[in-house]
């Protein structure tokens, strides 16, 4: 069994209030946690950055970091220019990206649930809620 930050997916019309159509947006998704939860990685990336092409926000960059709470990793990889960063990560990688980017927006697209736990035949069920 695997511990895991359980995230979920934001509204997409809280995500987009967060934004402004001329603004450029880098996607920092993370590949751990979220990943696991389908929140985030390749594909939860990919979904978003679909999402808001399809409302027409520019998607400038983006970055899949395993785990994106990592803050030497993010700031290795992670180079958002003058964009707003929309954080596909629980509650620390926007902490992180807070820390890191001082300059930018950060926005996060994710909700923070609690802590779970993966086992053996996929399955993420939560341990503990976070208040």
């Amino acid at each position: 069994m695997i511990s895991v930050i359980v995230t979920e997916t934001k509204p997409f019309g809280i995500i987009k209030a967060k934004l402004k159509k001329d603004e450029e947006v880098s996607i920092v998704s993370c590949n751990h946690c979220a990943k696991l939860c389908g929140t985030g990685g390749k594909q939860g990336l990919k979904e978003m950055k679909e999402r808001l092409e399809g409302e027409e926000y520019t998607v400038c960059d983006e970055f899949v970091l395993a785990p994106a709470c990592d803050k030497n990793t993010s700031k290795k990889i992670v180079k958002p220019g003058k964009s707003v960063v929309l954080a596909l990560t629980c509650d620390a990688g926007v902490a992180i990206m807070k820390q890191l980017f001082k300059d930018n927006k950060v926005a996060p697209a994710l909700d923070t649930v609690g802590l779970g736990a993966y086992d053996e035949e996929g399955n993420i069920f939560l341990i503990k809620k976070f208040e």
